[in-house]
């Protein structure tokens, strides 16, 4: 009986992580900055959810992986100065789909690198990962002021970025991204 179960857990895991893996990666990149780094922290959590999957696969295995990764990239920030290793702004051999969406994700990453790790983390989370400003209190362990707070002025700081360094409509381009985050 055993045996079953765990296959059965086996299963529900492998689909989760197929169905969730890119979306989880996705969500860490852009609270650190870093492709490569973002799918260790997810394949670190990945490890640490089949562990518990039995407790936590009829729950909200999403939620909770989502918080975990979450919290992962959040003990990165705090522990990077005591790594000698120094991640990479541009990773070799990275596909490209379409020329203006890896210009606008390349303009968005380094707009988001000019924020605080708390800047970052709650504009990922509220804009990007759709999360509610009581989600995003939650998650983080601060209070709902804190995170309009900290929301406004993240969001001040990337028009302004995003504005002086993304190319005009003159050049032949879509524009600024800024559109896209105003709220």
């Amino acid at each position: 009986m055993k045996i079953r179960r765990r296959r059965h857990s086996d299963e529900t895991f492998i689909e989760f992580v197929a169905q969730r893996s890119g979306r989880l990666i996705a969500h860490a990149e852009l609270l650190c900055g870093h492709h490569e780094q973002a799918r260790d922290i997810v394949q670190t959590v990945l490890v640490r959810a089949y562990q518990r999957w039995r407790h936590i696969e009829h729950d909200d295995p999403y939620g909770y992986v989502h918080r975990a990764v979450t919290n992962a990239v959040t003990d990165w920030w705090r522990t990077a100065h005591q790594r000698h290793e120094q991640p990479v702004a541009d990773v070799p051999d990275q596909p490209a789909t379409r020329e203006n969406t890896v210009e606008d994700r390349r303009a968005l990453l380094a707009a988001l690198d000019r924020l605080t790790s708390r800047e970052r983390t709650m504009v990922v989370l509220r804009y990007l990962d759709d999360c509610s400003e009581r989600d995003t209190a939650e998650a983080l362990g601060v209070s709902l002021g804190t995170v309009k707070s900290t929301c406004s002025r993240a969001l001040r700081k990337l028009r302004v970025v995003l504005t002086d360094e993304t190319p005009s409509p003159e050049d032949g381009s879509a524009g600024p991204i800024t559109a896209r985050w105003s709220h």
